[in-house]
């Protein structure tokens, strides 16, 4: 894999070791690898092995802690996967504006992805994914584990 970024050097582990694990798994696809952790990172991979970049957002935990932090009322609630549409509590209308915001901001980001690249894989990775993979809309792999794999899979190839 290759990295024909402006500043390879700033590329966090996280992100190398999660596009190290979508390339050994998804070899010649086009991927958008979606690291749910402490921040979100779409991470791009296209189908020549070359890591283009992304973005980065806030993550769950963030969000969830940034309404208790910035607001005189509100309290931190934790994630659950479980969350309706419409909430019915502060809890639930908490989970409803984050987590299905955050699933909303990922569907839209792989609608624009899918419409400029083809042969196009989608993975949601870390900690958060089981929040999120079942109300992302889009069709993803969803492997909590990539980037412990894509690890591996860099020191096989640092050993071979």
């Amino acid at each position: 894999m290759t990295t024909p970024v402006g500043k390879p050097e700033t590329i966090g582990a996280d992100r190398l070791a999660i596009a190290a694990g979508g390339v050994h798994f998804f070899p010649g696809k086009n991927l958008l690898l979606i690291g749910l952790g402490t921040c979100i990172t779409l991470n791009f991979v296209n189908k020549y092995k070359e890591f283009l970049g992304g973005s980065i957002s806030p993550g769950l935990e963030m969000r969830l802690k940034s309404l208790q932090y910035y607001t005189a009322k509100l309290p931190y609630t934790p994630a659950r996967a479980d969350v309706p549409l419409i909430g019915y509590d502060t809890d639930t209308n908490i989970l409803s504006g984050v987590i299905l915001g955050m699933a909303y901001e990922l569907d839209g980001f792989i609608d624009a992805y899918n419409a400029k690249f083809d042969n196009f894989n989608v993975v949601l990775t870390g900690g958060d994914t089981q929040h999120l993979a079942s109300h992302v809309k889009n069709r993803i792999f969803a492997d909590p584990d990539l980037i412990f794999k894509g690890l591996y899979a860099i020191s096989e190839i640092n050993n071979a």
